[in-house]
């Protein structure tokens, strides 16, 4: 798998233009849901590969990759598009950056 710490963890930009479109308080219920969100793709991904369903594997990584790069978790879409393309068991790696991607998120907003 690839070394995922030469990714940017988070596009601070994105975020501060969705903060300064929508608003703080808007912002952050939009932020609950994405997470929300990107815990269910995950879980979806996982559950898949553990089927032996890689098409339907695929398609969820494609959407964590795509919801992930809306809010500006750079890192998170990156593995996520790695495993839309190789549909392979992430190990811990998946688990591990989305957590600390939320983290970040909190963070940064």
């Amino acid at each position: 798998m690839s070394n995922w710490n030469e990714h940017p963890e988070i596009d601070t930009t994105i975020i501060r233009t969705l903060v300064d479109a929508v608003g703080v308080d808007a912002f952050s219920g939009m932020r609950s849901q994405f997470v929300s969100d990107l815990r269910s793709l995950t879980q979806a991904y996982h559950e898949a590969f553990a089927r032996s369903d890689l098409a339907e594997a695929r398609a969820s990584a494609h959407a964590l990759k795509g919801a992930a790069s809306n809010i500006g978790l750079v890192r998170l879409g990156a593995i996520a598009g790695y495993l839309e393309r190789e549909a392979t068991d992430p190990g811990g790696d998946l688990d591990a950056i989305l957590d600390l991607s939320i983290a970040r998120l909190e963070e940064a907003s």
